[in-house]
């Protein structure tokens, strides 16, 4: 019996970027700062969509309001919040809307996270490619002492994120980021 690790990568440019933003406002009472974090909410929705996001790539959280006396001791009114997630198909520009985010009452906006359509056929496809490794060192190995092949044993698999928040940039390709695949395989050898 013998084990090898096989390993196979997917280099893909990145076809759209996830922004997570969360939206945050006061109040004297509950009305109001629902009011204003619901303003702020819209105007960013706005300029989301003014920036080529479509209604349907937009989510919206349900609200979340607390007493500001939860938060700090004596404090008065309300706070409530929201969070929005948009689909952004133009990845070159996520800097810049970020900033806009932010300068728009954005309380937070995470990180980007970089995908690419098609995720699962990629992913079988850096399989694939870690099997075809696997089988070639067993082959070698097969050879350098004289055995067959016979059979496949036990498969353990370990996978890269299918999406990236670093990736590298390429002259003409754009952001790029790898889908990677790891397996250890056992074969049968006589």
């Amino acid at each position: 019996m013998v084990t090898v690790v096989g390993t196979g990568e997917v280099r893909v440019s990145a076809t759209y970027a996830t922004l997570s933003l969360t939206i945050t406002d006061n109040g004297s009472n509950v009305t109001e700062a629902i009011k204003n974090v619901n303003t702020k909410a819209g105007n960013l929705k706005q300029l989301l969509i003014s920036r080529g996001v479509g209604e349907v790539d937009l989510l919206e959280s349900p609200l979340t309001i607390y007493p500001m006396a939860a938060v700090s001791a004596g404090a008065t009114g309300f706070s409530a919040s929201v969070s929005l997630s948009a689909k952004v198909y133009d990845e070159s520009g996520v800097n810049e809307l970020v900033a806009d985010l932010y300068n728009n009452g954005a309380a937070i906006v995470a990180q980007p996270v970089l995908s690419a359509d098609k995720q699962q056929e990629l992913e079988a496809q850096a399989m694939n490619e870690a099997m075809a490794d696997a089988k070639k060192q067993a082959n070698e190995l097969a050879k350098k002492n004289r055995k067959l092949i016979k059979k496949v044993i036990n498969i353990q698999q370990a996978s890269s994120a299918s999406t990236a928040t670093v990736t590298s940039k390429t002259g003409f390709l754009g952001n790029e980021f790898k889908i990677a695949k790891a397996v250890q395989v056992s074969y049968k050898m006589w």
